[in-house]
């Protein structure tokens, strides 16, 4: 990957991509994605210029990874993004897509601000000469952020472990790792590594795969061992394909792929769904349609669904669906205070407040709102008698201030933490 720059206006973010000598743009995989291959991939295009080839992606009404962990991290918050960026991954895997073509740094993996729901950016080329390592990236984030004081913390050494103890690095693995430490059932058998037949943890059955960077798809060979998988052209067949599957033909061209492609190698057509459909008509015994859905093409989860019948998508599904709310922590009590109303108001008055400050007449009767809106979070002070600050300075009276994840709030005498 050759020079890549950010530009940022507002919420519109614009990623630039100059390739350089010997990299090249993969058509095949620069249509797919433009197709919908993956709906967690942000859409990107090329342009032939006078200094070369140039990939770019706009990015509008999406916070960056570093804006989102910017204040204090919790556990939940942590690990789900993980979960959520792994989740990303893997999908690249399951499309044939070389992993280390996506741009794995926290100024370029977007967040939807109201879901959470991440994006990254996928670069088409070949011979990548700056790839992403994606363990280290894994590792690395973990020292880039402010964890939660307040929770026990002994995840992160949990998490840092795996990095240690697992080599060479599965996708899988460390997704079921997510799950495990998130509190969710995990079925073992859900998440055996890509062309393994083993358990997941086996190092030798994973040898042959590549785009992990150091220490991956070693097989004893020195030789092999000291090439840097960057310094390559992409070979769709580095993953441990199993070729005893059994062929399909794309509706478009007749090219045959394999029963488990989602994108037609020969012309570039989407094949995603087609097996399912096949079986599903065959089962009922009603007319096959010819022309995929949109729901089939497009979701990400949905295609997870139909396909991965181990156990993953439901997991991923309970731990998505729980209701997200951000939450105050009152530093006299630590008692945690769910703000889970668009319009959540403080006060001393029982009756008009959602959350009811007991034992301190310094409070307003409906002291403060805090108000969810786009994503995004504010407070309000209600004209009170003592005030409200926001990280130690007096705000103005019925006035709109955003506050993030971390930030120190003070009604009058009393202390709160705001976390998302």
């Amino acid at each position: 990957m050759g020079k890549t720059t950010v530009e940022q206006q507002a919420n519109k973010y614009l990623v630039v991509n100059k390739l350089i000598v010997p990299e090249a743009i993969n058509e095949r995989e620069l249509k797919g994605i433009a197709a919908g291959l993956s709906g967690s991939l942000l859409p990107v295009t090329a342009e032939k210029t006078k200094k070369g080839l140039v990939l770019r992606c706009y990015v509008e009404g999406m916070m960056t990874l570093q804006s989102y962990f910017s204040g204090i991290v919790s556990k939940k918050m942590f690990l789900g993004t993980m979960a959520r960026i792994a989740a990303v991954a893997k999908e690249c895997e399951k499309n044939l897509l070389n992993v280390s073509n996506l741009m794995l740094n926290w100024e370029t993996i977007f967040l939807d601000p109201r879901t959470k729901e991440v994006k990254c950016i996928y670069w088409p080329i070949v011979n990548n000469q700056n790839a992403s390592v994606v363990p280290d990236f894994f590792n690395d984030i973990t020292f880039r952020v402010v964890f939660n004081k307040h929770e026990d913390n002994g995840y992160v050494t949990s998490y840092l472990q795996y990095f240690r103890s697992h080599s060479p690095f599965s996708i899988n693995g460390f997704e079921k790792l997510l799950f495990e430490l998130l509190g969710k059932t995990v079925d073992n058998k859900g998440y055996l590594p890509s062309g393994s037949t083993g358990s997941v943890g086996e190092g030798p059955r994973e040898s042959g795969r590549i785009g992990y960077g150091t220490g991956a798809g070693k097989t004893g060979n020195a030789a092999s061992e000291k090439a840097r998988p960057s310094s390559i052209a992409y070979n769709p067949f580095g993953n441990q394909y199993d070729f005893s599957k059994k062929l399909k033909a794309c509706p478009q061209c007749g090219a045959n792929s394999m029963e488990d492609a989602k994108f037609c190698s020969a012309c570039g057509a989407p094949l995603e769904g087609l097996a399912g459909r096949l079986k599903a008509a065959a089962e009922t015994k009603e007319p096959f349609a010819a022309v995929p859905s949109e729901t089939e093409h497009f979701s990400g989860t949905t295609v997870l669904g139909v396909e991965d019948i181990g156990g993953t998508t439901v997991l991923e599904a309970d731990v998505y669906e729980e209701p997200r709310f951000p939450y105050l922590v009152r530093e006299k009590t630590q008692e945690e205070i769910s703000v889970d109303k668009p319009a959540f108001r403080i006060g001393k008055e029982r009756s008009f407040c959602d959350y009811f400050v007991s034992s301190n007449n310094a409070i307003s009767r409906s002291h403060a709102d805090i108000i969810t809106k786009g994503g995004r979070y504010y407070i309000i002070d209600n004209n009170s008698t003592n005030k409200t600050y926001v990280d130690g300075r007096v705000i103005p009276v019925m006035k709109e201030i955003e506050i993030f994840s971390g930030t120190k709030l003070r009604l009058a005498n009393e202390d709160f933490t705001f976390y998302i």
